[in-house]
């Protein structure tokens, strides 16, 4: 999973208002809470940690993804039984926070990517090695607009 928008150079100052919030707490972390609030569908909350951890391991400046702890959570969660309905109906219910995505998200989640997927992560123990704690691309303040993350590929048609 690539995003041709927000990666390329190292990342430049943010506003300092963003710095504050840009922590590994999510009672300081806006977007590290909202990531992390329960979703009512089990199978979306799969799919939810798998887009979270692709974001966090290709986004973010330094970090990586495990992929052997990654496949172990796929299949001890499920994933690739999923089909048809059951993919669709998780999938929409997962992406719904994702589509105001931007830069202000990614350097939040960034920030967070330790409480998510650390050794004592919250959502995948283990899952994305940190990193900086910063995305890979610039900040731009004249480009705000809504960062298009490609879509997940169904695990079985």
């Amino acid at each position: 999973m690539t995003v041709s928008s927000a990666v390329g150079a190292a990342a430049e100052d943010f506003p300092a208002y963003w710095r504050k919030t840009m922590t590994n707490d999510p009672t300081t972390n806006y977007y590290l809470a909202q990531a992390l609030k329960p979703l009512p569908n089990k199978d979306a909350e799969t799919i939810r940690v798998l887009r979270l951890s692709l974001i966090a391991g290709n986004l973010c400046l330094g970090a990586t993804i495990n992929t052997r702890t990654g496949e172990t959570f796929l299949q001890q969660a499920g994933y690739h039984r999923l089909r048809g309905k059951a993919w669709d109906e998780a999938a929409f219910l997962a992406n719904d926070w994702f589509k105001y995505f931007n830069y202000r998200s990614l350097a939040h989640l960034c920030a967070g990517i330790d409480y998510m997927f650390g050794p004592e992560g919250k959502l995948a123990p283990n899952l994305v090695k940190p990193g900086k704690g910063e995305p890979k691309g610039s900040y731009d303040p004249l480009d705000s607009y809504y960062m298009r993350l490609p879509p997940l590929r169904k695990p079985n048609g």
